[in-house]
């Protein structure tokens, strides 16, 4: 019989492979009971044993016949020498074999007789536990049993497989999502900087003139500013790229940075829905409010009341002002002012019917409608123009 390599190198990497594997202490799986209690029975043995030898000791991750124990000492463990061969491990009858009298198993009160193990060897080599039967009563193991056991272990090491394939691509949509943050977070660091630097040069041109053009250029200056002010405050309340985000929440801390940003003054209210939405969602939702807030502001508003509820399947946002209100055949399509073409931009990016009007203060109105799965709702659509 031919054995492993025994040396501590060895062992170190054998036991780095049980770790990337991550079975220990895991739940009972219902794939792995299948399979013992496969073996138990093609085999004709009462107990059946998946194992994986740790370090100090040899845990069961599933076993058929053997109630109340999860795990035994490592040393001396059948197991554990049964993962040094490499191929199947038998014994016939333990009482007889000089290698395991020591075992507590074959000379205590359980009274193994019978073992038949074969290691679960990983496809770098490493034997990470083994599948056996044993009985306590010597037998005999023909080649064909011998085969269906090495056929049993082979698809344990499937499943095992299996597993470490998914937890590695868990790991990489994790590190990958991270990596997407961390680029994420630096583009709107560099938009914010790229913004206020606007602001500041337009503040220095608007002091190398006078009258209109000043006006204008300081205009100009203070709106870019509060743009990058307000960008900041919408990353700063984000979730993570990874997880959903209270639109409630989030339109609450944009509302209470956005006013005082504003020369006038004045006062925002705000009452909206609960509603959990991705941060791809959330981000357009900012831009677009806060292009509403800073025109109602611009133009004299002194009172901006926003308020969200779910209408059918949509979420429908209320921008009401107390301004002079739109003049007569606005549309803001045809308005070529920044503000109204990053709405319009917005609009698109979330799939929402903008529209507009008087407020019941005199003042504009601006209501958006988006669907909260908008794949959703483009596949009802289409299937609407079909019929």
């Amino acid at each position: 019989m031919e054995h492993i390599d025994l040396s501590h190198r060895a062992e170190s990497a054998r036991l780095s492979a049980v770790r990337r594997y991550a079975v220990l202490d895991t739940p009972p799986d219902g794939a792995f009971d299948r399979i013992a209690k496969l073996a138990s029975r093609l085999l004709g043995t009462p107990i059946a044993i998946i194992s994986i030898v740790d370090e100090d000791r040899i845990w069961f991750k599933s076993h058929a016949g053997l109630e109340g124990v999860n795990e035994i000492a490592r040393d001396p463990g059948l197991c554990a020498s049964a993962i040094l061969q490499e191929g199947p491990w038998i014994l016939r009858d333990a009482s007889v074999e000089p290698v395991a009298l020591a075992n507590p198993l074959v000379a205590g009160e359980f009274g193994l007789r019978f073992y038949a193990g074969v290691p679960l060897r990983t496809h770098d080599g490493h034997g990470l536990g083994t599948l056996c039967v044993i009985d306590k009563e010597p037998r005999d193991i023909t080649p064909e049993q011998t085969a269906i056991l090495q056929d049993l272990a082979t698809v344990v090491m499937d499943e095992l497989e299996l597993r470490r394939d998914a937890i590695e691509m868990h790991e990489a949509l994790r590190r990958e999502v991270r990596e997407k943050e961390i680029l994420a977070g630096e583009v709107e660091h560099r938009v914010m900087n790229s913004l206020q630097l606007v602001s500041s040069v337009a503040r220095r041109k608007a002091a190398q003139h006078e009258g209109q053009t000043a006006a204008e250029l300081n205009d100009i200056a203070a709106r870019i500013g509060a743009i990058a002010q307000a960008n900041r405050h919408i990353q700063q309340s984000l979730p993570s790229l990874a997880q959903d985000g209270d639109l409630a929440l989030f339109l609450n801390v944009l509302s209470r940075e956005l006013f005082p940003l504003c020369p006038q003054g004045g006062l925002i209210e705000m009452e909206c829905a609960s509603i959990q939405l991705a941060r791809e969602r959330l981000v357009p939702i900012g831009h677009l409010v806060t292009e509403l807030v800073l025109n109602s502001v611009k133009n004299g508003a002194k009172r901006i009341d926003l308020s969200g509820e779910m209408v059918d399947k949509h979420f429908k946002l209320e921008i009401d002002d107390d301004g002079p209100g739109l003049k007569v055949g606005f549309d803001p399509r045809e308005s070529k002012g920044l503000g109204m073409v990053i709405l319009q931009a917005m609009a698109q990016k979330l799939d929402a019917q903008v529209t507009w009007g008087r407020s019941p203060r005199g003042g504009a109105r601006f209501t958006i409608e988006l669907p909260i799965n908008p794949e959703a709702a483009r596949e009802a659509a289409r299937e609407e123009h079909l019929h």
